[in-house]
């Protein structure tokens, strides 16, 4: 083996490494700036009329950068035609594309009736999103053990 060269798991194309490694930089900062808060003295937010329910950055908050994180791994992986994990994709905001963070920037609620269902919403466009509990031997097809390569 050359010198320098690193071990790559089977299945992985070298030419999507870098775009892998730029995507988990990409949601590892968006995570962390949606989680930085810093002291303001206004109690005011601005709004935009032009959007329904839109109430506008909590105060206090850096969620532009974070959008802007999100926008960017969106266009990365349109560009190149790669999928994003679901997981990674259940965390974003498909209206207004902020970070999904339980209790920060979403709420999360469990509705019983007419099947149990769990539905969170975003507290910055109050989007909604429901994930039927339905099938209880449902699995992602990222994580089914079939479709999942071994790394060596």
């Amino acid at each position: 083996m050359a010198k320098g060269r690193k071990e790559r798991p089977a299945g992985v194309n070298p030419k999507n490494v870098q775009a892998f490694d730029r995507l988990s930089f990409l949601h590892q900062a968006s995570i962390l700036m949606s989680t930085i808060r810093y002291e303001t003295d206004q109690t005011t937010t601005t709004s935009d009329q032009g959007v329904k329910h839109w109430k506008g950055d909590p105060a206090g908050s850096i969620l532009g950068p974070c959008r802007y994180f999100n926008r960017n791994m969106k266009q990365i992986t349109s560009r190149l035609v790669m999928r994003l994990d679901p997981s990674v994709k259940r965390m974003v905001c498909k209206r207004c594309e902020t970070p999904q963070i339980p209790a920060m920037t979403s709420t999360t609620r469990i509705h019983s009736k007419p099947v149990v269902t769990a539905v969170t919403t975003c507290t910055v466009c109050r989007a909604k999103k429901r994930y039927s509990c339905q099938n209880s031997k449902y699995e992602l097809f990222s994580s089914r053990p079939d479709v999942v390569v071994d790394k060596p």
